[in-house]
């Protein structure tokens, strides 16, 4: 079958596509999208689908990866190891997809929780969700396996790639930075709020209480240093990026009063 006429056929079933390389002697290129913006520009869009192929007629099919499946991506040939996991791991029989390289791209039913990983549960073994994008290898002529089949994402494979996070222990951090003594209570309490601030309040909540720590070292309770470092150590224990909570951080003591 023609790459163009499974490009389309995807698009008709409402799977967006795009062209890639088809530069198996170029693994550095090969594979990587022709479109400005990546996956971004996937399309289920007819006219769009004939204009790529007829500039590319020799392009792999890209499909994004999310909306519509995701993807357990098995690389055996690099990463033998990646069958070992592949033996034992007893998964579900769903629809798989044979690579050109010998893999296994294993398609489930979406699931925000399955995001895109690299060697997270084993080494060799990918997850492909929303931000990702898998080639198409049937269109390749390779081999598909339990092609009726279309399983939801064990939630044991859910949990491991959402392992719950340590719950923060703010005296930990404290203990590490403050001497015990007055205003160690205070800003513990502060710690105790960024420490345990849920995503999408993590910087405001960072910033407010950061300001408390300021105080204390305006008070002379607290070396700035000490406190500086605390509340950024707090932070990132909550799960925020350490470079913004630096960030964060500084433009608070910057206001400190000398």
């Amino acid at each position: 079958m023609s790459t163009v006429f499974e490009a389309l056929r995807l698009a008709r079933r409402g799977i967006p596509v795009f062209p890639c390389k088809n530069l198996p002697h170029d693994p550095d290129k090969d594979k990587t999208p022709l479109t400005n913006n990546g996956f971004k520009d996937a399309s289920a869009d007819i006219a769009q689908i004939e204009e790529w192929w007829r500039r590319h007629p020799d392009a792999l099919i890209g499909a994004p990866t999310g909306p519509k499946f995701v993807v357990l991506d098995l690389d055996f040939t690099k990463h033998p190891e990646a069958l070992d996991y592949y033996a034992k791991a007893n998964l579900p029989l769903t629809r798989t997809h044979v690579t050109r390289s010998g893999g296994k791209h294993l398609l489930f039913r979406p699931n925000d929780k399955f995001g895109c990983s690299t060697s997270k549960l084993w080494r060799g073994v990918d997850t492909r969700g929303k931000g990702g994008y898998i080639i198409w290898w049937p269109a390749e002529g390779m081999e598909v396996l339990h092609g009726n089949a279309f399983e939801e994402v064990p939630e044991w494979l859910i949990k491991q790639l959402n392992p719950p996070r340590p719950e923060p222990n703010p005296y930990e951090i404290k203990k590490r930075f403050f001497k015990p003594g007055a205003g160690a209570r205070f800003a513990e309490r502060a710690l105790s709020t960024i420490a345990s601030a849920k995503d999408g309040t993590r910087n405001q909540t960072l910033f407010d209480e950061t300001k408390k720590l300021r105080w204390c070292v305006e008070q002379g309770i607290l070396d700035q240093h000490s406190a500086f470092d605390a509340a950024v150590a707090a932070s990132v224990s909550a799960g925020y990026p350490r470079s913004r909570a630096i960030s964060t951080v500084n433009s608070v003591f910057s206001r400190l009063r000398k």
